[in-house]
């Protein structure tokens, strides 16, 4: 059973990173929504959207944290393997308790060659 199991993760992992080794060009990361400098009013649906491309994606983590303090406020980890293009749409609802708060949304992208692009937007909510 142990054999099984470790033979069924070698498959998954060579599956996984068979992809073109000669790929050393990032994927393509645009954040549409919400701009730098936007005003996010609480308790209002804030859309998160743009696109990601690549030969091959592998990872996307999307995150709001608040500037203070890192804390995260929302976060999401679309499934986009094997995908050559993905459309961010996520909807996320923020409950501050402060007037204002100063916020960043971070978007990281990675394809199977470990090739990176991230992209950071500043804003604020407001009460």
């Amino acid at each position: 059973m142990k054999n099984l199991i470790y033979l069924i993760l070698s498959l998954f992992i060579v599956s996984c990173h068979s992809h073109d080794e000669d790929d050393t060009n990032a994927p393509i990361l645009t954040i549409t929504s919400p701009t730098n400098g936007f005003f996010a009013k609480n308790d209002t649906d804030l859309k998160i959207l743009g696109k990601v491309t690549d030969e091959s994606l592998h990872e996307l983590s999307i995150k709001v944290q608040n500037k203070s303090d890192n804390k995260v406020l929302f976060s999401s980890t679309p499934e986009v393997h094997d995908k050559t293009s993905y459309d961010i749409n996520e909807t996320w609802k923020p409950t501050i308790t402060a007037d204002t708060t100063n916020v960043y949304l971070a978007i990281e992208v990675y394809d199977h060659n470990d090739n990176k692009a991230t992209d950071t937007i500043s804003f604020k909510i407001v009460k």
